[in-house]
């Protein structure tokens, strides 16, 4: 059976028009967000879901971690390493392509990797089918990143015209200035990084932009915004 669930809520409670996410009802990743006690996260423009099923500083537990869902037309996120750490993927739904160093690894359900710090990776999903999986991140930056990306994107802060899009130049580059400690961006040589951080980033301080913004980070932000599953 599947559960349509997870399109953006108008001002009145009712789902919009727009991206929705279809759960496997009896699939791993559902039951996943079943058991969590973080409710269901989403980018319309990106066509990506998530939820956090670990928050250290909040639930006590060891590792940050959170399950992805991807549809057929999802946004690609940026390559990136982690030059200290590792990062755990495992797939649970469909067949997640993992690009690591350049090296594609087709991950069907129950399949999983580790990538070692220092490696490029990104995923993407190259069927016509939604894909899930989980990983564990290797700093709760990641996570703190795309929660306020995908609020950001409900809220219009990257349109004229209040409707869905992607972060535009100077959320990226604040978004990757906060994270290049643990996480660092590689499509722009790092050194270039820096120095758009110096500049164009700044600039985007002096109107007000932050990396990230804790009201996304609240339950009750998604579930205002958010259509969640009734289980």
């Amino acid at each position: 059976m599947t559960i349509t669930t997870g399109r953006p809520l108008g001002k009145d409670g009712e789902p919009a028009d727009a991206p929705a996410l279809e759960l496997d009802a009896d699939g791993p990743a559902t039951r996943l967000l079943r058991e969590s006690p973080y409710p269901l996260a989403s980018s319309p423009a990106a066509e990506l879901w998530s939820v956090i099923t670990q928050y250290p500083e909040r639930d006590g537990s060891s590792d940050p971690a959170m399950v992805v869902w991807a549809s057929p037309d999802s946004m690609e996120l940026p390559p990136h390493v982690h030059p200290y750490d590792s990062e755990y993927f495992r797939t649970l739904r469909g067949e997640v392509t993992l690009v690591v160093d350049d090296e594609r690894h087709h991950l069907s359900p129950g399949e999983d990797i580790t990538i070692d710090p220092g490696q490029s990776h990104f995923f993407r999903n190259n069927t016509d089918d939604y894909v899930a999986f989980y990983t564990e991140t290797p700093s709760i930056r990641p996570i703190e990143v795309q929660f306020t990306f995908f609020g950001m994107d409900h809220d219009g802060v990257f349109s004229r015209d209040d409707s869905y899009s992607e972060p535009d130049l100077f959320q990226g580059l604040l978004m990757s200035e906060y994270l290049h400690e643990r996480t660092r961006i590689t499509s722009i040589p790092f050194p270039v990084q820096r120095i758009l951080w110096a500049t164009f980033g700044r600039f985007a301080k002096s109107t007000g932009r932050e990396a990230v913004d804790t009201a996304y980070l609240n339950n009750e932000f998604w579930e205002e915004t958010v259509e969640q599953p009734e289980f």
